[in-house]
């Protein structure tokens, strides 16, 4: 099995505290976590019982014969300790071969094989190169649990290692609306890094309710951008998923031969600047680490004018071309790069006008006929973070109830 978390076992055929593990491991253990962790077995035995050493050895040949016989055998010698030594662990392994169902004689020959003995010695010289001196010893990645471990205990620390090897996002504008709803998606799998400008109330709800990590960052600012990276590469060490939706809308919607420069310039520098060149950063990074994926979030405006929103229409048109050259750049270096366009979403960018969307689409606006909702775009974005979409690099996903279809 492939996972990122392995935990090491170094136990000792001749120990009461392994009984108690061993119990521990196939009762709790291996049921939890099989389907997400590697479990590794190291023959560790030690001095205490000359006959032990023998005893790991044919540990090693039960495992040859069928996968799981091993654990059997070490349960089944450590109920019977009291009665093994070195004269009576033949027995044993007769009494235990024919419990089974195997050739008592194969498992007998262990003892003698060179290959099993030098595995029982690279595991001890493993194990006293980690500093193992008791058992059971387990580690989870590198964080040891020494003799004596609750199964709290050590279920924390394989939590623990698999939430730090979760994958890592950064979702701009995630305190509300589209971006927030992103955010409590990806944080069923990914570790979040949530941006927000102002509402820090919002962000730190989300934060609470998903175990987000939060960074306030103006989009447009290159101070700020530099910071939300040089946070996430200190605090997480790597960046797996980038999903620009910081966005704004204009301050007051008016036709484009009246509209003003300053409005021209916030917006671009908000939801076209900001965003393209936080993913300069962004993939220059995940070049270093050989993959990534990015996402932006534009709009059904990207195409479809809207006189009275002339800056905000050319605003995400200019980032639908951003996603294009970085799809286009990336795709070799293994960085997949998607464009999700919106139609009517309710967020509390509509507000004002929802109700005459609403009109609208009972009249045909939509063929779909409903507002779209944030959770609707997240599911999209669910797609890309999950890889479905890894051979359609530069893809527009449209998020809009058909609204980008033409008809006659």
């Amino acid at each position: 099995m492939s996972s990122s978390v392995t935990v090491t076992i170094y136990t000792s055929l001749q120990c009461g505290d392994c009984t108690r593990f061993d119990t521990m491991l196939n009762e709790s253990l291996v049921p939890k976590f099989r389907n997400r962790v590697r479990f590794v077995h190291r023959e560790f035995p030690l001095a205490k019982h000359a006959w032990a050493r023998a005893a790991s050895v044919c540990a090693l040949r039960f495992d040859e014969i069928a996968c799981g016989l091993a654990s059997g055998w070490r349960t089944f010698i450590l109920a019977r300790i009291k009665q093994t030594t070195t004269e009576t662990l033949a027995d044993r392994v007769r009494e235990y071969a024919a419990e089974v169902g195997v050739d008592a004689a194969q498992a007998l020959g262990a003892v003698d094989d060179p290959a099993l003995n030098a595995t029982v010695d690279a595991h001890l010289a493993e194990g006293r190169a980690r500093g193992v001196e008791k058992t059971p010893t387990v580690f989870v990645n590198n964080t040891a649990f020494i003799e004596v471990f609750t199964l709290e205990e050590i279920t924390a620390g394989i939590d623990r290692a698999l939430a730090e090897t979760k994958p890592v996002a950064i979702v701009t504008g995630a305190s509300r609306g589209i971006g927030r709803a992103i955010a409590v998606e990806l944080a069923k799998s990914h570790r979040v890094i949530a941006t927000y400008r102002g509402r820090k109330d919002l962000a730190e709800k989300l934060a609470a309710e998903t175990g987000a990590a939060i960074f306030q960052c103006e989009i447009a600012s290159r101070e700020d951008r530099a910071a939300l990276i040089d946070f996430t590469r200190k605090e997480f060490g790597r960046l797996d998923l980038l999903i620009n939706n910081a966005g704004m809308a204009q301050r007051e919607r008016n036709d484009v031969l009246v509209a003003s420069e300053e409005s021209f310039d916030e917006l671009v520098n908000t939801n076209l600047k900001g965003p393209h060149f936080l993913t300069q950063a962004a993939a220059r990074w995940m070049v270093e680490q050989g993959g990534g994926r990015i996402a932006f979030i534009t709009s059904v405006s990207a195409y479809a004018a809207s006189v009275n929103r002339a800056e905000y229409c050319m605003a995400k048109a200019g980032l639908s071309m951003s996603v294009a050259v970085y799809a286009q750049r990336l795709a070799r270096q293994n960085v997949q790069v998607f464009e999700i366009r919106p139609g009517v979403i309710r967020t509390d960018m509509i507000a004002a006008v929802e109700k005459l969307y609403e009109e609208r689409i009972t009249n045909g606006l939509l063929p779909q006929p409903r507002l779209g909702e944030s959770e609707d775009v997240a599911k999209a974005v669910r797609a890309i973070a999950d890889g479905l979409l890894d051979y359609s690099t530069g893809q527009v996903l449209n998020v809009d109830g058909g609204f980008h279809m033409r008809g006659l």
